[in-house]
């Protein structure tokens, strides 16, 4: 009986245990995506600007004034 009882007090701790990793992996997923989002902002960003930029020299290259 003491080994039964062993048993299924392991099975819970591991249990408990599993569920916090779980939880941690969830938060590391979140914090990664976030990340992830953050720097596709910044690059869609960039890539804006440098369109804006072209766009204005190509308009200056056609009036003839480069």
């Amino acid at each position: 009986m003491d080994v039964e009882r062993r048993l299924i007090i392991m099975r819970r701790v591991m249990g408990a245990v599993g569920t916090v990793i779980l939880e941690i992996l969830k938060w590391i997923l979140r914090i990664i995506l976030g990340a992830l989002k953050l720097v596709l902002g910044l690059a869609r960003i960039i890539l804006l600007l440098f369109a804006m930029v072209a766009r204005i020299f190509l308009s200056f290259v056609r009036m003839g004034t480069f």
